[in-house]
């Protein structure tokens, strides 16, 4: 279990998880984690299955601990669908078989890769009322450590509280081999986090809404942490590797201490997923989440400077300037990495601002402006200054051949 002291009004905060390694070798240690479990469902797609899973079953396999593997396809996402799968597999018929017996359920249920394999897993070993854990494939979301699991339902995405894993194995061998695009996914969902911390600040003078400056605090240095170690991931550093990790597991953990995803999500996740779940309701295959939430941020950066320019509330404007220097730094870095677009159309660009303050029941700067009768007005103003400071290229353009998995 994982715990500290506070002075916020809960006191105490503690997550259940048991164990998190970050190490070259981590792989090899999962049966030494794992120890006590004796009927372990291992879960994978066809790629985490060959840089990590099939590795994993066999240490299992040969300390008697496996119970069966599952292999979803190559780039499954997180949809009913796919936890339907995983929740009819995980239980395992006796042979031979038994009419009268019910199927054997396991004891602990594996998940080897990263977002997807992990939401979808989680979700499952909720429901099953079973353990999990998490060997990490790419440093590419901040799920890891989370308690929610954002899975697309029909043509929605649903965030759902499900459990917390009980271990994170995270081998730096594999996670620095990663795609470079799940590298920058990684880089995209944190830098967001200066924005749902200003987002969660502002709630808390205007709503009173619970706010925690211990679990804010964690997640700005992590934040920092993450932006100070990005611009060496293109060459693969394993301690960029490792930092990146860290300040990604950390953020999960913000949210698994505080029992919701506010500490590491706000007006950036709500425009993000809103652009993802357009794809979905126009049968397109959703862009990686990282890359969108981190692009949302470049627009949530620019809402809020504006925000700061015009504003006449005095106390708005001195929390928004305490956040510029970050702000600053996310610009800065972006010249660097060139985090790739997703959409530059200036007509989705301004929907999903205008969608996104409707994604889910939160208090975030886009609630604040629809209430003065404004967000149309900033949606509309920043799409020009996010285009010329931010964008140096689309995704497609960068990483032509990402759908062939190359």
């Amino acid at each position: 279990m994982i715990e500290m002291d506070c002075t916020c009004v809960q006191k105490h905060h503690a997550i259940p998880t048991e164990a998190v390694e970050i190490s070259f070798g981590a792989l090899e240690k999962a049966p030494e984690h794992l120890r006590g479990y004796h009927r372990i469902f291992l879960v994978a797609d066809e790629n985490t299955y060959a840089v990590a899973g099939k590795r994993v079953e066999a240490l299992l396999r040969e300390r008697g601990m496996l119970s069966h593997v599952f292999v979803l396809p190559a780039g499954a996402l997180p949809t009913a669908e796919n936890v339907g799968k995983v929740l009819i597999e995980a239980g395992r018929d006796a042979d031979p078989y038994d009419i009268n017996a019910f199927s054997l359920n396991p004891d602990y249920l594996l998940a080897v890769g990263s977002g997807s394999v992990n939401d979808t897993c989680r979700m499952v070993s909720y429901r099953l009322g079973i353990p999990y854990g998490i060997v990490g494939t790419a440093p590419s979301m901040d799920g890891y450590a989370s308690v929610v699991a954002p899975l697309l339902n029909g043509r929605r995405k649903i965030v759902y509280t499900c459990t917390i894993a009980r271990h994170i194995l995270i081998d730096l061998e594999v996670n620095a081999a990663a795609p470079y695009p799940l590298l920058l996914s990684g880089v995209g969902d944190m830098i967001g986090k200066y924005v749902a911390i200003l987002d969660w600040e502002n709630s808390r003078d205007r709503t009173g809404e619970y706010y925690c400056e211990k679990i804010a605090g964690m997640v700005l240095s992590a934040t920092d942490k993450c932006i100070s170690a990005s611009e060496a991931l293109e060459k693969r550093d394993p301690d960029a590797v490792r930092s990146v990790s860290e300040g990604l597991i950390l953020s999960g953990e913000g949210i698994a201490f505080c029992g919701s995803s506010r500490p590491a999500s706000g007006t950036e996740h709500m425009i993000g997923q809103t652009w993802e779940v357009m794809d979905v309701e126009e049968g397109k295959v959703p862009n990686l989440h990282g890359i969108e939430v981190g692009e949302a941020t470049f627009a949530a950066m620019e809402i809020f400077r504006r925000l700061h320019g015009e504003t006449q509330d005095a106390s708005l404007r001195a929390l928004i300037e305490k956040y510029l220097p970050a702000f600053d730094r996310v610009e800065a870095l972006q010249r660097k990495l060139k985090i790739p677009f997703t959409v530059t159309d200036r007509g989705r660009f301004v929907e999903g601002i205008l969608r996104g303050r409707t994604f889910r029941e939160r208090y975030t700067v886009l609630q604040y402006l629809y209430e003065k009768g404004k967000l149309k007005e900033y949606a509309e103003a920043v799409y020009a200054p996010v285009m010329e400071k931010y964008c140096f290229g689309t995704f497609r353009e960068r990483f032509p051949d990402w759908e062939k998995g190359i």
